[in-house]
């Protein structure tokens, strides 16, 4: 038996078919891919790291500049590993909340970073073994920005 609804008579073509259904969602996952949010975590903790050896450089750095300064750089790197790792946390949340100027200035950096790691590579600078390792888990990380996925994600933000 149907369900009567006040107003509706039997004999209408407007018949009760049971709750409203949702409007149709776009085929776009919404959720963050697994991928950004493995890279997200490790800048993240990547930047903890610059910040706490930054600062342990600092303390190291002005002690012996008390002492008799033989770390006349020592301040300078400090300041600069510091603030590298304010700048990493800082892209770190972006990629998180998908932010596309994050993820253009992550794949920058390692592009960059691939760059100067083939040219270490081909300068002797590093051994072939490790410089090759480095160059790959460079290109899948920022292949794992660039997916399908990971496009839709960054484009609705």
């Amino acid at each position: 038996m149907q369900a009567e609804i006040p107003g509706v008579s039997r004999l209408s073509p407007f018949r009760y078919s049971g709750p409203m259904t949702q409007p149709a969602q776009s085929s776009v996952d919404p959720r963050r891919p697994a991928g950004v949010t493995f890279i997200g975590v490790l800048a993240y903790i990547g930047g903890i790291f610059d910040i706490i050896g930054g600062s342990m450089l600092l303390v190291i750095a002005t002690g012996a500049a008390l002492v008799a300064n033989p770390l006349p750089g020592g301040l300078l790197t400090a300041i600069t590993i510091i603030v590298s790792g304010v700048i990493v946390l800082i892209v770190a949340g972006g990629l998180l909340r998908g932010s596309r100027v994050s993820r253009l200035i992550f794949t920058i950096v390692r592009g960059i970073s691939i760059v100067s790691q083939i040219l270490a590579i081909t300068t002797g600078g590093v051994g072939l073994f490790v410089g090759i390792i480095s160059v790959l888990i460079s290109a899948i990380v920022l292949s794992w920005l660039w997916t399908p996925r990971a496009n839709a994600y960054f484009s609705r933000r």
